[in-house]
């Protein structure tokens, strides 16, 4: 099956991890300028009373492997302040994270000694960036994540000065619909899945595998010219601070909605569940234009009965039922690690998310009005009334992995995003038809389905020439994605005089499909 195929390719990233079973501790962290917040690249690290020493890389990330025990660390660079760190705990088979801020020598002084618990100061950071950033900008960072305890983006996002979410997914900056705000991933343009908004689904990244999310409000000209309201750039870890895995459940009640007797759905596909559509709803003619008419009918045998298979292929179902309604339920999978070797780290992020949730909504109303043919008459009349029942239930299955591999002066990532939607939609409705002297009732039973799909490959380098004087980025990002609306049906059954007919009057039964691909 084409859309099942993506996700064993998710899985790949396991084989390349295996366990590690070590007898020492990790200390790892970022040296920062204190002034700026930018990170130091090549910095020295020293073990005290040790001839055991790294430098960092141009991330300004440092890691060492010790033995378990207690460690003063010094940190020093050319035109900067020493910077000792007493009382660090290095326990076997765990990982210490510890960033440092070191200030520029204005003057001849001593060495600088601290003791004190390390902690990790992303949120500092995120505010020196505000600070020095050209363009109006917000922001929230991996601190906040958890100590909050947002499991999505979607949750996490709606925290920042300005921002609103709008269905638990899309977001608004500055009131704008989503139409006016972008969304980006890791500074790359990456298209949502539907054509009428400009933004991605944020609930489909968990948290544990963000670093930050930055709100940029005003133009410049690095940035997408597509928006108005703001860009949302989500930038995922490249390499996580310490080994993470987590399972995450879900559920959500809502009294109308669900465990209701009186919701309204339709016998789908075997594979509705997992967000796509297993063929069940493919239009008969395969795309083609080439249908025979009446008249091949009637003279060519073969053009007969290739018409009497299309008739015959198309799914009998026309109708809605009702049956009880499940409550919307989660399910989430996250790992995370970075390898440390001698020449190189290497680090990996995996996260699979499956959300399932339900709608139900009574006496839903839509009607259709129309100027009368007189000049003079300016009033609007009715000319169509439904009111009636009707259910969505909404699938979205997605996975993010990444790979990462970094020296002293390069780093190469390789992220891959997939994401899949279903969204299935039934109603029953009574129908009321007033245009233009055409009037009769009507029983009229909507269904739908749309899948949608999106798949993301991000190739990046990021490259440090001689002693960080120079600096060059790059970054590859094709973007797969589609939506289909295979086998939209509506069926209306004139109910006049308690007779049941179908006619031109009252409409004929329609069948829609529609394909888009970018």
């Amino acid at each position: 099956m084409k859309t099942s195929i993506y996700f064993p390719v998710m899985l790949f990233f396991f084989l390349i991890v295996t366990g590690i079973t070590a007898q020492t501790g990790t200390i790892r962290g970022t040296i920062f300028d204190d002034s700026t917040g930018e990170a130091i690249l090549f910095g020295n690290v020293q073990v005290v009373g040790t001839s055991v020493a790294t430098t960092s890389d141009l991330d300004g990330a440092y890691s060492l492997e010790l033995e378990p025990g207690t460690y003063s660390l010094l940190y020093t660079y050319i035109g900067f302040s020493d910077l000792t760190i007493n009382e660090v705990v290095i326990n076997e088979g765990e990982v210490t994270n510890l960033d440092v801020r070191i200030k520029v020598t204005s003057e001849l002084i001593d060495e600088v000694v601290i003791s004190a618990v390390q902690a990790r100061n992303t949120e500092a950071a995120l505010a020196t960036i505000k600070k020095r950033s050209t363009n109006v900008m917000d922001g929230i960072s991996a601190a906040s994540f958890k100590r909050i305890g947002d499991s999505d983006a979607a949750a996490a996002v709606k925290r920042v000065t300005g921002v609103s979410i709008e269905g638990g997914k899309y977001v608004y900056v500055r009131g704008l619909g989503d139409r006016y705000t972008k969304s980006i991933l890791n500074g790359v343009d990456i298209p949502g899945l539907d054509p009428d908004r400009n933004t991605l689904q944020m609930d489909i990244f968990p948290t544990n595998v963000i670093d930050n999310i930055l709100v940029v409000k005003t133009f410049t000209a690095d940035l997408p010219a597509d928006f108005t309201g703001g860009v949302v750039n989500i930038n995922t870890k490249d390499f996580p601070e310490e080994r993470s895995s987590s399972v995450s459940l879900g559920i959500g009640f809502n009294p109308s909605m669900h465990f209701n007797n009186q919701y309204v759905t339709y016998e789908g596909s075997s594979t509705d569940f997992l967000g796509f559509d297993d063929g069940l709803r493919d239009i008969p003619t395969n795309k083609s234009v080439n249908i025979p008419t009446r008249v091949d009918v009637i003279s060519d045998r073969d053009r007969a009965y290739e018409y009497n298979n299309i008739l015959t292929s198309f799914d009998p179902t026309l109708a809605g039922f009702r049956t009880s309604s499940f409550m919307d339920f989660s399910l989430g999978y996250s790992l995370g690690n970075q390898i440390n070797k001698d020449k190189y780290t290497l680090g990996y992020n995996l996260a699979l998310t499956y959300k399932n949730s339900t709608d139900f909504y009574e006496d839903a109303i839509n009607a259709r009005f129309g100027r009368d043919n007189s000049s003079n008459v300016f009033d609007l009349e009715r000319r169509e009334y439904q009111i009636g029942d009707y259910g969505s239930n909404n699938v979205l299955l997605g996975g993010l992995a990444g790979l990462s591999l970094k020296t002293k002066k390069s780093k190469y990532t390789l992220n891959l995003l997939r994401l899949q939607n279903g969204q299935k939609t039934a109603g029953i409705f009574k129908f009321i038809g007033e245009d233009q002297g055409s009037n009769f009732d009507a029983d009229q039973h909507n269904l739908e389905y749309s899948q949608r799909e999106i798949t993301n490959v991000l190739l990046n380098g990021k490259h440090t020439l001689g002693e960080g004087d120079w600096k060059v980025e790059w970054k590859l990002s094709p973007t797969f994605s589609s939506i289909t609306d295979p086998d939209i049906r509506f069926t209306r059954i004139r109910t006049d005089n308690n007779e049941l007919s179908i006619g031109t009057e009252s409409g004929i039964p329609q069948r829609i499909w529609r394909y888009l691909e970018e």
